[in-house]
């Protein structure tokens, strides 16, 4: 019998399922014997069907049945059987033909299902098929499983006397953004439907492995210029939209592709090669193809050596943080800062932010780098004036992290830092969750007396409504907006967000202001605080001595 499924995986397979499919309730049946029970549920299905008893185990095959013959109460009907003993159930009012579009979004949910049933879904590879191919190909495979496979299959190309196969590496473009906001559950899921349709898209000669993050690696036997074809087919493939979540997902990749010829190439080198053009194809702008060439082995190599030097940056004192102050604009005081990381790198010199926080981010380092950054930012802000506030960005791995609420009253008590002074940013796109989860994570805080800001506001998902749903004190709007303050559409709508945040009790402050005449300008427009080079600039000591701007003259 087979593990109980992740509820969390379900949950995200209702979610991409239920919008495409149209349907008021959605539920997932377990056979036992002849009998079959509920075990997932929307809530939709739940009103409906509140107190689900066994019922007749649908049939073996697939297509819509008669709800009475099976023992499905009125208005049910058993969809399709989702690698046995699973069945998934849906209430309509009728019994459903399966029709083509149907039958394509039930066939991802199978395959989405296939990873989370254990013993449900056995896969005997043959002997001869090497790690990561036949019926369990879509298992992450290790660095070193990926090499056993490549070496397997130009093996079979010598003994064949047949050319070696082309590596096609696909990387998903800005999938972590995905993962932020829907989470890394609803990312698996993703990855799982992407997993299947490239599968569908493949020759029967070509191998598809997926290998740990959102990479997938396929072994194509084809010359260059089908190879090629291939690499094109599988960017439309991966560019038709999903239905998830009630949002229409449209997923971008990037294919780096490798040629090897007759030429002999360890399959380590192989991998490298294929990995580094597919890194040249996200720096030229994503979504394309780029085959290898040999300078980029430079660059691959120079990027895992910056990944190897971030890691150790802040335990070699290369890592430190600077403080840009903002203003309360109702009285021109000071009233707190921004900690920034920086890097001055030994070779390099000054890394920008805009360099190594996406390598933080991707590489997950950003979690041992943030918990550094909150902890010195805490007891530098110990010398502070005893109301400044301390603000400090938290990314949405680490505000997601189990353990991260455990973690900031942690530092508090080691550094004796006072809660009601640290405003924790967190982007709008990292609480995109609007689930009980994000809900709760933001309710510890506050209740710990920690102010939250919603940092970029604007750039992501922003509606109106969704300020009334999520706890916190500030909006940060984000700099664009300021920029173009002198667009009537641009400066009604930061008037409507001023006033809903007025309304909430929630502080407004503008970013990015930099010229004395926009310190004025939104002040005048009603944000509360302002942020930017007209208010200071970044530095060690942000609080030298008392100060405060002038009302005719803000610095």
């Amino acid at each position: 019998m087979a593990n109980p499924p992740d509820p969390r995986m379900l949950t995200a397979l209702f979610r991409m399922l239920e919008p495409r499919l149209r349907l008021p309730g959605l539920g997932l049946l377990r056979q036992r014997g002849g009998r079959a029970e509920l075990v997932q549920a929307t809530p939709a299905l739940s009103r409906l069907w509140p107190s689900p008893g066994p019922v007749a185990a649908p049939p073996a095959t697939g297509g819509a049945v008669e709800p009475a013959r099976y023992g499905l109460p009125p208005g049910f009907a058993a969809l399709w059987p989702l690698a046995p003993p699973f069945a998934l159930i849906a209430h309509d009012g009728r019994a459903r033909r399966l029709t083509p579009a149907l039958g394509a979004a039930l066939d991802d949910a199978a395959l989405l299902l296939e990873p989370l049933l254990g013993a449900a879904a056995p896969c005997p590879a043959p002997p001869s098929a090497p790690p990561g191919h036949g019926p369990c190909r879509r298992a992450i495979l290790p660095r070193a499983a990926a090499h056993r496979v490549i070496e397997a299959a130009l093996g079979a190309a010598r003994a064949a006397e047949a050319p070696a196969p082309v590596l096609l590496m696909i990387g998903l473009d800005r999938f972590r953004f995905v993962n932020e906001a829907l989470g890394l559950a609803a990312g698996d899921a993703l990855l799982a439907v992407v997993a299947a349709r490239l599968e569908r898209a493949l020759g029967p000669d070509d191998r598809l492995s997926r290998l740990e993050g959102d990479r997938f690696l396929v072994l194509a036997r084809r010359d260059a210029r089908t190879a090629d074809r291939l690499a094109a087919r599988l960017l439309e493939v991966i560019r038709q939209p999903i239905a998830f979540a009630g949002r229409r997902l449209e997923l971008r990749a990037s294919i780096g592709v490798i040629a090897p010829g007759g030429a002999v190439i360890p399959a380590p080198t192989l991998l490298l090669r294929a990995d580094s053009a597919m890194r040249r194809a996200k720096i030229e702008g994503r979504g394309r193809i780029a085959v290898h060439e040999p300078a980029l082995d430079e660059a691959t190599l120079e990027a895992s050596q910056l990944e190897l030097d971030l890691a150790s940056a802040p335990v070699t004192g290369q890592m430190r943080l600077d403080y840009q102050p903002f203003v309360d604009l109702r009285d021109g005081a000071l009233a707190g800062a921004e900690a920034l990381m920086r890097w001055r790198h030994p070779v390099r010199g000054d890394i920008g932010p805009a360099t190594f926080i996406p390598l933080a981010e991707s590489t997950g380092l950003i979690l041992p780098l943030g918990l550094w950054a909150l902890r010195s930012a805490c007891r530098a802000a110990l010398r502070w004036p005893p109301d400044a506030l301390l603000a400090v960005n938290i990314s949405a791995l680490q505000f997601h992290q189990r353990g991260f609420i455990t973690e900031v009253g942690r530092t508090l008590a080691e550094t004796g830092f006072p809660a009601e002074r640290l405003e924790l940013e967190i982007t709008e796109t990292a609480l995109m969750r609007d689930d009980p989860e994000t809900h709760g994570q933001l309710d510890a805080l506050i209740a710990s007396g920690i102010r939250i800001a919603l940092d970029d506001f604007g750039t992501g998902y922003s509606a109106l409504a969704y300020l009334a749903r999520l706890p916190h004190h500030r909006i940060k709007l984000d700099k664009s907006f300021v920029g173009d303050l002198a667009n009537p559409a641009t400066a009604e709508l930061i008037r409507a967000i001023i006033a809903q945040a007025r309304a909430n009790g929630v502080a407004v402050t503008a970013e990015g202001v930099e010229r004395p005449e926009q310190v004025e300008q939104v002040r005048a427009m009603g944000f509360t605080h302002a942020q930017g080079y007209a208010t200071g600039l970044p530095g060690p000591e942000p609080f030298p001595e008392p100060t405060r701007l002038s009302r005719q003259r803000p610095f």
